[in-house]
């Protein structure tokens, strides 16, 4: 793909990304993101033949976005504690901001097309993975025992998803949590860590 075709994708990825977080995906259309990109429909049409593609690259790239976001962060840090404190916060960050994106893969679980199920799987493997690798240094500086790394990652990112089922007044609704709500959750799942790593502490 010619560069300046890459870097209209982008300003397409980047627009709907903001529309999508700020109105939804049922509240937005094509016509909008076209109108607020100056483009033509028939032109974003090019690029993404209809909404779901556009929401599907939409959420695989705020998905890249995080990961790269946390590996940054994690660079310099040579505790699992904080490492894992990190992976918790940023993680938070980006529910909040992109709230209504991710409300859309939660509410339509059932009927998202075979492409963004599979997105949602990666985006679980990849964080499983980052989490992973977490334990396996803290197991490599002799912070930690020697487990199976595979196991405790998949255990401790479960624990922390089922977070907000405890949290949230009402799981029926789709609004977005509360600012309380969002730092209750991020207050467990720090606890939950806590006792989590001291449990696995060499």
């Amino acid at each position: 793909m010619p560069k300046n075709a890459d870097e209209k994708r982008l300003k397409i990825l980047e627009t709907a990304k903001r529309r999508f977080a700020h109105y939804g995906m049922a509240k937005t259309t094509m016509a909008e993101i076209a109108k607020d990109l100056s483009f033509s429909k028939a032109l974003l049409y090019y690029y993404f033949p209809d909404k779901n593609s556009l929401y599907a690259a939409v959420l695989e790239h705020v998905m890249e976005e995080l990961e790269e976001d946390i590996t940054n962060s994690l660079k310099s840090i040579v505790s699992v504690s904080e490492s894992i404190v990190i992976v918790l916060e940023k993680r938070m960050e980006f529910v909040k901001k992109y709230y209504y994106i991710l409300e859309y893969t939660v509410l339509m679980r059932k009927d998202l097309s075979s492409e963004l199920d599979q997105l949602l799987i990666d985006s679980f493997e990849s964080q499983k993975e980052i989490i992973r690798s977490v334990f396996r240094q803290g197991v490599e500086r002799g912070e930690l025992m020697d487990v199976d790394l595979e196991e405790i990652s998949k255990i401790f990112l479960f624990s922390s998803m089922g977070m907000r089922l405890v949290v949230v007044k009402d799981l029926k609704s789709s609004f977005i949590p509360d600012k309380e709500e969002f730092d209750a959750i991020l207050a467990m799942q720090k606890k939950m860590a806590t006792i989590f790593i001291r449990g696995l502490k060499a």
